[in-house]
């Protein structure tokens, strides 16, 4: 099973992802990653490996954001294939199409409610581990 990579510093956010994995009953290792910088060098050290399900990729973070680490990614054609889930509190539609511009594959406005986040998650999942099909390069 592919492992499912969330790139986030915020510690609150991580558990609250985990616990909602949890609750979804999806067993894809989950592998939390504090900022792109430490994204970019797990690639980097795993790169013989299945590529990642998917990346949650958080925007605001120390060292490298995740404008940077996308922009990065991207500019990679061995990640090329990543499907990159943009997962931030932003609703700025300047931010939002920057995103889109620099690759990201879908862009999540984090949840407020906890509920919400579960059928987020579940939905999430589904879709980019069951409906989508993906490109290998």
């Amino acid at each position: 099973m592919r492992k499912i990579l969330i790139v986030d510093d915020d510690p609150e956010d991580k558990f609250l992802l985990q616990i909602a994995f949890k609750e979804n009953q999806i067993d894809n290792p989950l592998v939390f990653l504090g900022d792109g910088l430490e994204l970019i060098h797990y690639l980097e050290q795993n790169q013989d490996s299945d590529l990642p399900a998917f990346v949650l990729l958080d925007l605001n973070m120390p060292r490298m954001n995740g404008k940077q680490a996308l922009r990065e990614l991207r500019s990679d054609s061995r990640w090329y294939g990543i499907p990159v889930l943009i997962y931030s509190t932003s609703t700025n539609i300047s931010e939002i199409c920057e995103c889109y511009q620099l690759g990201a594959n879908c862009y999540l406005i984090k949840p407020s409610d906890y509920e919400e986040l579960i059928r987020m998650v579940a939905h999430t999942h589904d879709f980019w581990t069951q409906t989508a099909v993906l490109s290998e390069a």
